[in-house]
């Protein structure tokens, strides 16, 4: 029995001055400091990631979309919005060309008889005049580079430019809805 009681000592002696006669290391200070640190910053690291990752998200998917809706039928544009004046004066200037399914939303914020033209643009495209309930007004063609003013036959809130013929193509006509998603 005197054996069996040296031999606890000896692991008790051995314990407490943390000897470790297997090779391993200890982390228990190191892992416990970084379970600490987890804890403090963890809601930070989610929140910043979370808002990180919208963002991106966003970015990515351009967001803005008209859907058009004609006999049971919905079809839909993906829009770069011209809200501003510089940005409705520029509008379509200058690009060699225009995405499928793609267009350009000018929202004049109120009610408008701004006319158009094709000024530097050498894409030809088709218009839609947009009410402020979301009717459509009227759809034009326009050629590139012609300086002809195209107007809506009322007065209208949003007007909508796209490839030529793409109206046309989803059977989209005056007197059919426009959802303006911005």
């Amino acid at each position: 029995m005197r054996a069996e009681s040296n031999y606890l000592v000896e692991m008790t002696v051995r314990a407490g001055v943390h000897e470790n006669t297997w090779g391993m290391v200890d982390y228990t200070d190191t892992v416990q400091h970084l379970v600490a640190l987890i804890k403090r910053y963890l809601p930070f690291l989610l929140i910043t990631t979370l808002v990180v990752g919208t963002i991106l998200f966003a970015m990515s998917c351009n967001g803005s979309t008209v859907a058009f809706s004609s006999d049971s039928k919905v079809a839909s544009l993906n829009i770069e919005v011209a809200a501003t004046p510089s940005a409705q004066n520029r509008g379509l200037m200058g690009r060699t060309e225009l995405a499928k399914n793609s267009a350009m939303l000018f929202d004049f914020g109120g009610i408008t008889d701004t006319a158009f033209y094709m000024k530097d643009t050498s894409i030809p495209l088709s218009i839609a005049f947009i009410d402020s309930g979301g009717k459509v007004l009227a759809i034009k063609d326009m050629k590139p580079f012609d300086l002809t003013l195209v107007r809506s036959p009322d007065k209208y809130r949003y007007a909508v430019e796209t490839n030529q013929g793409w109206f046309e193509e989803h059977g989209i006509k005056p007197g059919n809805r426009a959802t303006v998603d911005l």
